[in-house]
């Protein structure tokens, strides 16, 4: 659904305006503590069952069911703002202190090496007490690895309360970042490598296509870095001070990008820059080609014009050796001149 629909309802309404819908929605609960965890796969949210002494996360991939979305808000008490912006896959990087929770919303981004394109989802995160939900748009396991680490035996993030995990989470999708930015800089060094030897038609074209890719990278990290640093501003009990310095890490790292992202837009400037010297060399060259032959054609073209008159009192047109005198003269010329344009490194 376009974005166009939601025009005049009221604040709040529960509307999905993202991509085609899914056919399933699949819902995972994990619950932990420092001695166990538990993984189980829900066919319905009211099968939740909190134990007493552990942590929840619950995992929620496919946010197009409305109805099931809605449920899931109303069960955890979300505002109403918040099911809003979960069925909206379109937002800025944002995070948002509602007293007794905090909701964050992040953007998952993938580099297709078929396509060369960006791949952006949109994942919400609901932190409240003890329980950590998030919402993402597809149904590949984005979090399987942070998954994994919590599984270990000495994992940290069991013996940390959920606002660790929320670190943990946002952590793994920034480090995926650089996964990005490093392929983006492949295409770069791809791009500069061309412009150094044979720039080919699509140059121009590819060079567009990465500066875009730059700018999209950018619209989505440097929210982030700003909300990120609001988390550290925050006065609630939700996020400890013990954790405030893993957040401080993150936004080093987010900072880390935008720096590496900028300094691609002014290595990509500077390849654009070099493609433009070479094709103004090669012109030069063809130009200097083009201005010696001409130099070459003048004086066979002025002897041809002087002789092809048809004058009757022209007395060489009668020598018995004149049009071999004139093959030694035009011979001679253009020798001369070829030598002296060698001499010039003209050609």
């Amino acid at each position: 659904m376009s974005k166009t629909k939601k025009v005049g309802l009221s604040p709040g309404s529960a509307v999905y305006v993202g991509k085609s819908k899914l056919d399933t929605t699949v819902i995972h609960h994990i619950s932990y503590n420092s001695e166990k965890i538990n993984i189980s796969k829900l066919n319905d949210i009211n099968q939740i069952k909190f134990e007493e002494g552990t942590k929840n996360w619950i995992d929620i991939r496919g946010i197009q069911d409305v109805e099931l979305i809605q449920s899931i808000c109303e069960k955890f008490k979300m505002n109403r703002l918040i099911l809003e912006d979960i069925l909206d896959p379109h937002l800025r990087p944002k995070v948002e202190d509602y007293e007794d929770s905090l909701f964050a919303i992040i953007k998952n981004l993938k580099f297709d090496s078929t396509s060369k394109s960006i791949v952006k989802e949109q994942i919400s995160i609901y932190l409240t007490n003890g329980i950590l939900l998030n919402f993402q748009e597809d149904l590949d396991d984005t979090f399987e690895v942070v998954r994994k680490r919590m599984e270990a035996s000495l994992s940290k993030t069991r013996s940390r309360d959920c606002d660790y995990l929320l670190y943990s989470m946002l952590d793994f999708i920034v480090d995926k970042y650089y996964e990005v930015v490093d392929q983006i800089e492949q295409e770069i060094q791809s791009l500069e490598e061309e412009a150094q030897n044979k720039i080919t038609d699509d140059f121009f074209i590819d060079h567009f296509e990465v500066k875009s890719k730059l700018l999209e990278m950018k619209r989505f990290v440097n929210p982030l870095r700003e909300e990120i640093s609001k988390i550290k501003k925050l006065d609630i009990e939700l996020v400890h001070e013990a954790t405030l310095i893993y957040f401080r890490d993150l936004e080093d790292h987010i900072l880390h990008i935008v720096d590496a992202i900028d300094n691609q837009r002014e290595l990509l400037n500077s390849v654009k820059e070099i493609s433009l010297n070479q094709m103004s060399l090669e012109q030069n060259k063809d130009m200097k080609w083009l201005a010696a032959v001409s130099t070459i054609s003048i004086p066979i073209l002025f002897l041809t014009g002087v002789y092809g008159m048809n004058f009757e009192h022209m007395p060489e047109l009668k020598w018995h050796y004149g049009y071999l005198i004139w093959w030694i003269i035009i011979i001679t010329v253009v020798v001369t001149v070829v030598v002296y344009f060698r001499k010039k490194n003209i050609f």
